[in-house]
């Protein structure tokens, strides 16, 4: 899956989608919520595998005297593109019967936008203007999980948590 600078995201037309590993497993799901908020209870667990397209770049620097390498990841919704950058990717097996939504957005502007942002990120790293020599090594799709989860409040009766598997992020449906 190795894609040359300038030549389009490999791993997608055929149909390969990896998964990020889900660090925050269906057994921790109870622990969580109730660290959201001890009166929720949880009634159902759906798993969704929600499409990304992963961009892994590289670029030489010069520190103290010796040239280095450095890679960044960054991570871009295939809906909504929006983008962020990761350090430490690591691949895991997918959920079991996860909901897998379709892509909406087409691969280019996404590669574009994941360049945009991994050259602003750069740039502010070093504390400088140029971003040159930026090289796109690979770009492939992947999905990442999340639990939707349905539970139930005293207060507020029924309401609907999406949970991030890799972070324990939530956000309320």
């Amino acid at each position: 899956m190795i894609a040359p600078s300038g030549s389009p995201a490999q791993g997608i037309a055929d149909g390969q989608e990896a998964w990020l590993k889900a660090r925050l497993p269906l057994d921790g799901l109870e622990r969580r919520v109730a660290g959201i908020d001890p009166n929720l209870t949880v009634d159902a667990v759906e798993p969704i595998g929600f499409p990304y397209l992963l961009c892994l770049y590289r670029w030489n620097t010069r520190r103290w005297g010796m040239d280095r390498q450095e890679l960044m990841s960054c991570l871009v919704d295939r809906c909504q593109g929006v983008s962020t950058t990761l350090e430490g990717v690591e691949f895991g097996t997918p959920l079991d019967a996860a909901t897998l939504p379709p892509p909406e957005l087409d691969t280019s502007p996404l590669e574009r936008k994941a360049r945009q942002h991994v050259m602003q990120v750069r740039r502010h790293r070093l504390k400088r203007r140029s971003a040159s020599g930026l090289e796109l090594v690979r770009c492939q799709a992947v999905r990442k999980p999340l639990w939707r989860i349905t539970a139930r409040h005293a207060r507020h009766d029924e309401l609907d948590l999406l949970i991030d598997a890799l972070n324990g992020g939530y956000y309320l449906l």
